[in-house]
């Protein structure tokens, strides 16, 4: 398939005007490395953006970047440890997931709304945009927001696009919030709690005042891929407890919170180099990555409160490996290919009498096109997404039923 990758805004303008002209429908993209996500689409072009690379701007003291949509993660995350800085909501990568060499772009980031297991504590990419430059689908540049944290004029069509994985205009530069780093990062590790335990350990310290910032828990199948081993002679589960912040505060929080818990599971305290690890791991979906083990994974959103139960279920599915991250917020789910539609079904309609929601972010592309990407939890949000669609792009050119089936997206 031909691919255009414009080297200015006004290039990608002219593009996407003359794609609407001819009626040419366009797969948007930066790296790519994400090309697992979504159903297939029949389009006639590809418009790449990784030539729209490059830090426009950088106020370290005023804690906001202004960057291209093709600018490689890598590269941002490097200009921001120079000064200490980092993007809170911890971005995964995700390439190894999707079986890809490169780490994506700061676009395809907050395009598709990637969060990781500080999600609980400092939102997810949505929370930290700021202001967005676009091309919609009549080929019309339109901004949102800026690069002032307190700018509250009008709708913020930024946060509306952010998530929305290219489907309704082609972003083209992005502003957005950056914080401090920690200086220091430990984690406790409790070991061989089952998952009710767990979850409610981990339901236990959310509460309490020592401002954690990543609680996990693995059962023992998943954590065998993880960079950390069980204790010696241990086929065990791990239940995970990270503390951030400055060197003083961190060990007084920590030993105020081993003095605090009535949990008497075996335990042990991972210094900096060993919980970085660890939780890259997690972030990374490391326990779910083989893809021959486990070719579909979802990610499962959920009350914690609503999490004990549809554990249960999953323990009772064959092929099944998951984990809790997020605080009990999400779960991580990977199923093997013998009869993985049925098994999503299953978990769909459970997690609908529970009052959550489903995200099939790797399946084969025939899986996904039965099942779906999103289940809606009714006819009214579908709808509400089909109008978001025809508004902001009414042709249909960009990237045409990733999300849903192209019948559900006419205008209606």
């Amino acid at each position: 398939m031909q691919q255009f990758a414009p080297e200015t805004e006004q290039q990608a303008v002219e593009l996407v005007r003359w794609a609407a002209a001819a009626a040419k429908r366009l797969t948007i993209q930066g790296n790519n490395t994400r090309p697992g996500f979504g159903m297939a689409m029949e389009t006639d072009l590809v418009l790449s953006l990784k030539q729209l690379t490059g830090i426009l701007e950088y106020h370290p003291e005023e804690l906001v970047m202004r960057a291209l949509p093709g600018t490689p993660l890598k590269e941002i995350e490097q200009a921001l440890a120079e000064h200490g800085q980092q993007l809170a909501f911890e971005p995964p990568a995700l390439n190894r997931l999707y079986q890809t060499g490169s780490t994506g772009t700061i676009g395809g980031v907050f395009m598709g709304n990637l969060a990781g297991p500080r999600r609980f504590k400092a939102g997810s990419a949505r929370d930290h945009i700021l202001g967005i430059r676009a091309i919609n689908g009549r080929a019309e540049l339109w901004k949102s927001g800026g690069v002032v944290i307190k700018n509250v004029s009008g709708y913020d069509m930024s946060k509306l696009l952010t998530g929305s994985w290219g489907t309704l205009s082609v972003v083209t530069e992005l502003a957005f919030k950056t914080l401090p780093a920690p200086a220091c990062s430990l984690s406790l590790a409790f070991w061989g709690l089952t998952s009710e335990q767990g979850l409610a350990l981990l339901t236990e310290i959310a509460g309490m005042p020592y401002d954690s910032s990543g609680l996990a828990y693995l059962p023992a199948g998943s954590l065998r891929t993880m960079p950390l081993a069980a204790p010696p002679g241990k086929d065990t589960s791990l239940t995970l407890v990270r503390l951030e912040g400055t060197q003083v505060s961190v060990r007084a929080r920590q030993q105020a919170l081993q003095a605090g818990l009535s949990c008497d599971a075996e335990r042990s305290l991972l210094e900096q180099p060993e919980s970085e690890a660890i939780w890259a791991g997690v972030r990374e979906l490391a326990p779910l990555q083989d893809t021959r083990r486990t070719p579909v994974v979802l990610r499962l959103a959920l009350p914690p409160a609503n999490a004990a139960r549809l554990c249960r279920l999953l323990k009772e599915l064959e092929g099944c490996q998951w984990y809790l991250d997020a605080a009990g917020n999400w779960l991580w789910v990977g199923l093997d290919a013998v009869g993985a539609q049925e098994k999503i079904a299953r978990i769909r309609g459970r997690l609908g009498r529970q009052g959550g929601s489903s995200t099939l972010y790797r399946a084969p592309a025939a899986l996904r096109q039965r099942c779906g990407i999103y289940c809606f939890p009714d006819a009214s949000v579908r709808l509400l997404n089909q109008r978001l669609k025809h508004s902001f792009d009414p042709a249909g050119l960009f990237n045409p039923g990733r999300l849903w089936d192209t019948a559900d997206a006419a205008a209606p």
